[in-house]
Formats: C-alpha cells, sequence, structure tokens
C-alpha cells in the first residue's frame, strides 16, 4: 500500500482489570480522502489519481469476541476469561469531482472494484453476566494487548489488521506449578464489507478466540453511481428542531410472536415500525413535517441476555439469550406546505412508490431536503423492530440458550412509545414481566432503546430490576 494512506484515529485504552489486564483502542479507521491507487489495487494507471472521498452510505457491524483459557484442556476449569466486543462502521468511498475527466471508464472501474472503507473499529471489554467481566479465575497474572494497523494485500481493497499479544506469567499453588510462563500473537481482519475473521491458521487463535456474530451481517459493495458522487462542497444541509411530536395514531400494533422450548416459553414481538413522520420545531418558532427516509436503512442488531438466580427446586439459574433487531432510518424535513394530510397521488401506471411523491408538483424528490437534528445529534426512526429469542429470530448470533433447570419460565416482552417534545424525540421502551415456577411473586421492569451521540445504538435498563436481570452485547 502506499505509505501516504495510513490508519487515523487510532487511540489505546488504559488497561482494564486487576491481575490480568486488557487494553483495547479505539476511533481507528480509513481516512475519509483517498485516492483510487489507496484503495483499489492495482488500479487502472489513468484513474489512479481520482480522488475520492466518504459517501452517505454506511452500515454499523459489531462482534463478540470471548477469550479463554482452561486448565487441563477444553474441558477444564476457567482460568482466564474475558468477553469483548468489535465495533465498526463499514462506508462507501465516491469520487470526489465528477466534472472533467474519462467519467465513463471511471464508471466502469468502480463497478467492478467499487470502494468501501472501514471507521471508528475498537476492541473493548464488555461487562457480561450482571454487569461483571470475567477477567481472571483463577488469580492468574497476564495481560492481554490489541493493536490496530492498516495493510494491502486482502483481494482488491485494504484491510485492518487487528493483533493481540497475550503474556501468562507462571503460576504455582502451593508449590505445585500450575500453568508455565508463555507468551502468545496472533491476529485477526477487519475487511469493509463487514467481515471479522481470524487472519492466521493459527491453532491457538482458532482454539481460545471464539468470533459470535451481533449485527454484522457481511455485504456486497455496491458501486455508486457517478451521478450521485458527492463533492467535497457538497454536504447535505442540516435542520436543527428545538422540539418535536410524533402522532400516536399512526402507529400499528406489533405482532406478539410466542417462542415455547421445553420450559421455556417468550413473547417476544415483531413487525414494529417507529413512526413515519414527526411534526418539527425550530428555534424562529416555525413548523414542518419530517419524514422517515425509508431508502437508506442501516439495519442494526443487540443480544440482551436474560439471566435468574438459582431459586428453591432449582438446580441452576435460568439464562435465555435474546436478540434486538432493527432498521435505523433518517428523517428528511420537507419543504414548508408540505405534509401527510395532503393527498399525493403516484402516476397512473403506478412504476413508482406514493411517498416518492410531495407537494403539487409530482416530480419533486427528497434530493435537497435536509436531515433532521435534534439537540445536537442526527434524530433516528426505526424500522422492521423485532425482539425475539436469539436462534429462532433468523439472524446472525449464538445459538438459543436451552432452559435446563426444569422449572418452567415465563417471559413477556411489550414494547410502547413515548411521543417526544422538546427535551426528547420519540422513544421506544421495552417493558417485560417474568414469572418462575418456583417464584411466588413475579417480576418486572423496563428497558430504554436509545441512540448515542456517535449514532450507535443502546438499549438501558431503567431499574433495579432490569439492571439486575439482564445484560446488553452490541
Amino acid at each position: 500500500m502506499p505509505s501516504r494512506m495510513r490508519l487515523v484515529g487510532y487511540r489505546p485504552d488504559p488497561p482494564v482489570g486487576d491481575a490480568f489486564t486488557v487494553t483495547g483502542f479505539a476511533g481507528a479507521g480509513f481516512p475519509e480522502q483517498a485516492t483510487l491507487r489507496d484503495l483499489v489495487t492495482p488500479a487502472q494507471p489513468y484513474l489512479a489519481g481520482t480522488g475520492m472521498v466518504r459517501g452517505d452510505r454506511q452500515r454499523r457491524h459489531s462482534y463478540w469476541l470471548r477469550y479463554l483459557r482452561r486448565r487441563g484442556g477444553p474441558t477444564g476449569p476457567k482460568r482466564v476469561c474475558v468477553d469483548l466486543l468489535v465495533r465498526f462502521t463499514t462506508f462507501d468511498y465516491v469520487p470526489a469531482d465528477v466534472g472533467a475527466g474519462p467519467a465513463s471508464s471511471r464508471q466502469a472501474a468502480l463497478a467492478s472494484f467499487p470502494c468501501w472503507g472501514v471507521a471508528d473499529l475498537s476492541v473493548s471489554p464488555h461487562a457480561v453476566t450482571a454487569g461483571r467481566n470475567p477477567f481472571n479465575k483463577f488469580n492468574e497474572v497476564g495481560s492481554l494487548v490489541f493493536t490496530a494497523r492498516l495493510e494491502a494485500g486482502h483481494g482488491t481493497m485494504p484491510a485492518v489488521r487487528v493483533g493481540y499479544r497475550v503474556h501468562h506469567e507462571r503460576t504455582t499453588v502451593d508449590g505445585v506449578l500450575l500453568t508455565p510462563e508463555h507468551d502468545e500473537v496472533g491476529s485477526f481482519l477487519v475487511h469493509s464489507d463487514g467481515l471479522f475473521e481470524v487472519a492466521d491458521r493459527s491453532p491457538a487463535t482458532r482454539t481460545h478466540f471464539l468470533v459470535t456474530p451481533v449485527d454484522a451481517g457481511v455485504h456486497d459493495r455496491p458501486p455508486v453511481p457517478l451521478a450521485a458522487a458527492r463533492r467535497p462542497d457538497g454536504a447535505r444541509p442540516v435542520w436543527h428542531a428545538t422540539g418535536l411530536t410524533a402522532a400516536p395514531a399512526e402507529l400499528a400494533a406489533p405482532r406478539l410472536t410466542p417462542y415455547a422450548d421445553d420450559t421455556v416459553v417468550v413473547t417476544g414481538f415483531d413487525g414494529l415500525d417507529g413512526p413515519q413522520t414527526l411534526t418539527v420545531r425550530d428555534t424562529a418558532g416555525g413548523q414542518r413535517t419530517a419524514m422517515l427516509d425509508a431508502a437508506t436503512p442501516e439495519p442494526g442488531a443487540l443480544l440482551l441476555a436474560y439471566r435468574a438466580d438459582p431459586g428453591p427446586g432449582r438446580a441452576g439459574g435460568v439464562r435465555l439469550l435474546l436478540g434486538l433487531r432493527f432498521t435505523m432510518h433518517r428523517y428528511l424535513v420537507a419543504p414548508a406546505g408540505v405534509d401527510r394530510g395532503t393527498a399525493h397521488r403516484p402516476p397512473e401506471d403506478g412504476t413508482a412508490h406514493v411517498d416518492a411523491y410531495y407537494g403539487d408538483d409530482p416530480t419533486a424528490n427528497r434530493e435537497a431536503w435536509p436531515v433532521l437534528w435534534h439537540r445536537g445529534r442526527r434524530h433516528t426512526g426505526l424500522l422492521q423492530v423485532a425482539l425475539l429469542v436469539s436462534g429462532a429470530d433468523g439472524g446472525p448470533g449464538p445459538r438459543t440458550v436451552r432452559n435446563s433447570t426444569g422449572a418452567w419460565t415465563r417471559l413477556v416482552l411489550t414494547p410502547d412509545w413515548e411521543p417526544g417534545g422538546d427535551d426528547h424525540p420519540p422513544r421506544l421502551r421495552i417493558g417485560w414481566h417474568a414469572s418462575h415456577g418456583d417464584d411466588s411473586v413475579p417480576v418486572e421492569g423496563r428497558l430504554a432503546f436509545d441512540v448515542d451521540s456517535a449514532g450507535r445504538p443502546t438499549l438501558t435498563p431503567l431499574d433495579d430490576e432490569s439492571r439486575r436481570r439482564f445484560t446488553v452485547t452490541g
């Protein structure tokens, strides 16, 4: 790879843990501007110098990475166990200027080798099992350190190599050597199509690391038409709202979806859509209608584990793994006078969806409509929200965890929307109610879905019972 293209934004994290420490990193990724020769190997000589900039399409990905060492073989007791999250965003590159030059040749080159990059790559320890990350089972002393670097040689696109170095010191108990001192190195690859994989054939890496997709659908790299290329000075406008509300009447009820497995019955839901339109206000008191842009989906997913401690007549605790899956969409603010209360009809031949036409001019489109922001962040809408038992929801993730304790368990999950206002946008809340055959009193609580300042989806317990029973990964 040419020396001028470097990994950007790399920030090492401070060590976490006691006797056994873990050091991750955050913010690594490709630069937002590059030349075609940096992104495609080999590049045609007459196109190699084409400037490329970050486009408007992106996908978020997360993987659950577990490092596990056992004493005495694969079935022995755990020595060290660390759960980590690998998160990153893939994005498209587009030509910075499509004015002069061999446009048809450029189009052909990008159709054969569409350019995508990686941004916001991070590897960080993740709390599991009621907020606790089981770093060290037997007071073993050592460290696990992750680093990242950009490199070529993987197909036609560069990739990010995530390296690790493990050090374990000698462990002696009562004069008996339990584990010798040893060091180990290995690596993983992060590709711009969303794939995270073990980079080498090292038996140690494949034995001691487990990679589980959470929200990590590997996608193709679709080319961008030259007409849609973003010029450096052509960023999409933004409309800052000081308040917004949604019409609750427009929301359809989700489909309740029961799941039964031996003594477990979980009633989740799917087919839930958030508000399609919002009424937004700005600092001048102006009022507009914001509409969900269904043409720009950003799929997402979170894993959450429900656990109940052992009770009377129960040999062990109950643990259920659930998958929350959804697509996020931006909102676009319509021009003054355009709202959903006006009848807008598509052409008589039915070749276009009615949502493509607004206002008096049936040829109007949303290309110039600003993106809705509220209180310093882009407001995100939701479609196709589902909360089901993982492994039974059709998405990537660990297999369904069965209830092997013999005690029956009933878990019901119910969504509801808060309409929003000046202080907060419309929000999804999920209520839950659980009962166990050996418990005298059912328990319940609420979870809050939100999007943080970096645009990442989050699911937060709102009460003590929810914090005690649920752990979120993603």
